[in-house]
């Protein structure tokens, strides 16, 4: 179970065998900071369920980045921009799994790890936009500031989003809007998560938290099982591997006992398909690459149950299913899924992920001794990043040239 830890002030995993007494010491630490959501409210938070529901989508998918061959984490964003591809930063390496004889043909696998986006977690809806008034009331200007603090976030101009979220807040309280104050919160603490600030982050899901347990919530409501799983995540960011692995144990199973119980929740199963991805890079981390392999297929069924099968989540689960299959050596397979990534590119008519793709196919190529299909695939990987003008694209293509060059040497 959860608990904060003011000592390390961040939060552990109680493995004691009293269930309800690590839940209780876990809610009554948490319930120092937080309370949401309730649509009786006197002031009544007015956005829309289509706003909420798009919020959700655009947290998923801001989730989910495409793994590379180099070592070098790349956010992909809706937007085509140059800045927003300008935005994306280094990370974490995963490294394939090579014996120390092969040492000098090691390559690193790029792969985007989930990011979080900076929306609500579990998507809290507040109302309807269905009044239509002459005159903008305080809580629309306060709907309206809080729309413009999460466009600012989606163009990377994170500075400017942080002062408007803070004004929003303001805005909240002066109109006693709990329900306000809360989904400003929980806006902010994945802003900081998205910034690596990762302590103000949890402190920030702590106080979302708090609130949402004084509304009524429990350890199984989808919102405080999307919260762990960013905790968890976070740890696993920080390099803490074990609380990491202790809590995606624990949000996992409360994930999975909600899916039996409700299999047909597509909220559900969008969570469990991003917990489930985070998961597995966790376990690709610790050189557990068939555990990460079946962590990643149960992430593809999941967003394919949520989504269909031609969607962004389904090309980054397939790139990712391919990484670690390339540890295992399974390079027919891991052929096979970026093969079928590529056709969902085409489908999707999608050249800010195909030229990364195809250099992720050269790669393996590479691996396999086949040096001029290797050289066809990251050449054609270098021209849909020039044609495209994808930064990410032609790094991963030249990084694919260079280790065709050594290899030859």
């Amino acid at each position: 179970f959860i608990e904060f830890d003011q000592k390390s002030d961040g939060f552990v995993y109680n493995k004691s065998n009293s269930c309800f007494e690590s839940c209780n010491s876990f809610f009554n630490k948490l319930l120092q900071n937080f309370s949401l959501l309730k649509m009786n409210s006197a002031i009544v938070f007015s956005i829309s369920q289509y706003l909420a529901r798009n919020f959700k989508v655009m947290n998923l998918r801001h989730s989910f980045e495409i793994q590379t061959l180099s070592g070098f984490y790349a956010t992909s964003t809706s937007s085509n921009s140059n800045e927003d591809r300008k935005s994306w930063r280094k990370m974490e390496q995963v490294l394939l799994n090579e014996t120390s004889q092969k040492e000098q043909y090691q390559k690193q696998f790029k792969w985007k790890t989930p990011r979080i986006g900076v929306i609500v977690s579990g998507a809290f809806s507040f109302g309807f936009f269905g009044k239509t008034k002459e005159e903008e009331t305080p809580e629309d200007k306060l709907i309206t500031t809080i729309k413009r603090s999460v466009l600012c976030i989606q163009r990377q101009e994170l500075d400017k989003a942080e002062q408007m979220l803070h004004l929003a807040l303001r805005m909240a309280q002066d109109l006693h809007s709990k329900e306000g104050v809360t989904y400003i919160y929980d806006v902010m603490a994945n802003l900081a998560m998205e910034r690596e600030q990762y302590k103000k982050a949890e402190k920030l899901f702590a106080d979302v938290m708090k609130r949402l347990f004084n509304d009524g919530y429990t350890e199984d409501s989808s919102q405080i099982m999307h919260i762990s799983a960013k905790l968890a995540h976070m740890a696993q960011l920080q390099g803490d591997l074990d609380k990491a692995m202790q809590g995606f144990t624990w949000t996992l199973k409360r994930i999975e006992e909600n899916v039996n119980k409700t299999p047909n929740d597509k909220d559900m199963q969008e969570l469990l398909g991003l917990t489930k991805n985070w998961f597995g890079q966790l376990q690709m981390k610790l050189g557990k690459y068939g555990d990460a392999k079946k962590s990643f297929q149960e992430s593809y069924d999941s967003l394919v149950e949520a989504y269909g099968r031609v969607n962004e989540e389904s090309i980054t689960i397939l790139n990712n299913l391919s990484v670690a299959c390339v540890n295992l050596e399974e390079y027919e397979l891991a052929k096979k899924y970026l093969t079928d990534a590529l056709d969902l590119v085409k489908e999707l008519k999608d050249s800010e992920q195909e030229g990364v793709l195809q250099a992720n196919l050269g790669l393996i190529y590479l691996r396999e001794g086949l040096v001029t299909k290797a050289k066809e695939a990251c050449s054609l990987a270098w021209r849909i990043g020039k044609k495209s003008n994808n930064l990410e694209a032609i790094e991963q293509a030249e990084y694919c040239l260079n280790e065709i060059k050594s290899f030859s040497k």
